[in-house]
């Protein structure tokens, strides 16, 4: 057995932290993988455990820098459900919004620096990704860690003309071709069928990817590949960019208020709770364990990157070890997400 270090530039997503593979190669070729984690280990969880409901949010924020919103969204839903808190609509519905806006943003990163690591031209994708993040940062006041999610609904309002700053158009076009010069160095690499998508319980773009048409949205309807590799991985990436787009396009904000007024301290009743809730890099799972405390006795996460990396691993045998690199790319990981 040997450890493989995967060279990638320091600006792409999966090139943070220090993800090795640990296998063996024959000829060049990848016989036996298993991507080694926890080398990067933040004990986020016992964070949890000793900060208050509000401020936990804060943390959830962190730990998927690049679905930062969606963390912070998917742990206030289970806080929610299980005070039994309504959410006003117009903040419902601006909450869905940002979500998809930040999606966008999300896929955007991860294809031009893919594009750019294989020596595409990545111009066009890096600059719509700037116009989304200028037009997140006018409307909420951030550009990356938005932190504008409350138990109960947001922070803020948003003004109903928010749609004019967002460049959706130069989104759509510059995620549409760019695969001209890559795709033949991502057809056929690191194959996931959809028996293997299953089986390590994948999500996101890893999952639909490979057929299985895994989605915990109910308001787009789902992009899903055939052929499992890492072209369909990144095709799939770039349509739900149009997909997003289109349904912030068709959006329509209610009136009313964006909050719930609460009390000053929050207490979740004594028992167990689970919830999940979709993010641009895949599933989030909270698991809560209350005592009646104003902090939880128990917080779990699931996170979307751990079981991807696993079936990374199981998808490896048979790739190229020149191909390692795009592999890797093409499985969304970020490592804080990993060690969590």
């Amino acid at each position: 057995m040997e450890l493989l270090d995967i060279p990638l530039p320091a600006s792409h997503p999966a090139g943070h932290g220090l993800l090795r593979i640990r296998g063996t190669t024959v000829d060049g070729t990848v016989e036996r993988a298993e991507v080694v984690t926890g080398l990067m280990h933040r004990g986020a969880e016992k964070l949890f455990e000793s900060r208050d409901y509000r401020q936990i949010l804060s943390l959830a924020n962190r730990h998927d820098w690049l679905s930062s919103f969606d963390g912070e969204l998917s742990a206030a839903r289970v806080m929610e459900e299980a005070l039994g808190i309504p959410v006003p609509p117009r903040a419902e519905t601006l909450r869905i919004g940002i979500s998809e806006l930040c999606r966008v943003n999300h896929h955007l990163y991860w294809l031009g620096e893919t594009v750019a690591a294989l020596g595409g031209e990545a111009t066009r994708l890096r600059s719509a990704r700037a116009a989304v993040t200028n037009a997140l940062d006018l409307i909420t006041g951030a550009r990356m860690h938005l932190m504008i999610v409350r138990i109960g609904g947001l922070s803020m309002d948003i003004t109903d003309a928010w749609r004019s700053q967002l460049a959706l158009e130069q989104a759509v076009a510059a995620a549409a071709d760019c695969f001209d010069e890559i795709a033949e160095r991502l057809e056929g690499v690191a194959i996931l069928t959809r028996e293997q998508a299953v089986e390590y319980a994948t999500s996101g773009i890893v999952a639909r990817a490979s057929g299985w048409a895994r989605d915990q949205r109910d308001h787009v309807r789902p992009v899903v590949g055939e052929s499992g590799d890492a072209l369909a991985r990144m095709q799939c990436l770039a349509q739900e960019v149009q997909v997003s787009c289109d349904y912030l396009e068709a959006l329509q904000l209610p009136s009313g208020e964006v909050s719930t007024k609460l009390p000053r301290t929050i207490r979740l009743p004594e028992g167990e709770y689970y919830g999940a809730s979709e993010t641009a890099s895949g599933v989030n799972g909270w698991w809560i364990v209350s005592r009646g405390d104003v902090v939880p006795w128990r917080m779990k996460m699931r996170t979307a990157s751990f079981n991807n990396a696993a079936a990374l691993g199981a998808c490896l045998p048979g790739t190229r070890v020149e191909d390692l690199p795009v592999a890797l790319m093409s499985f969304l990981l970020v490592a804080g997400d990993m060690d969590k």
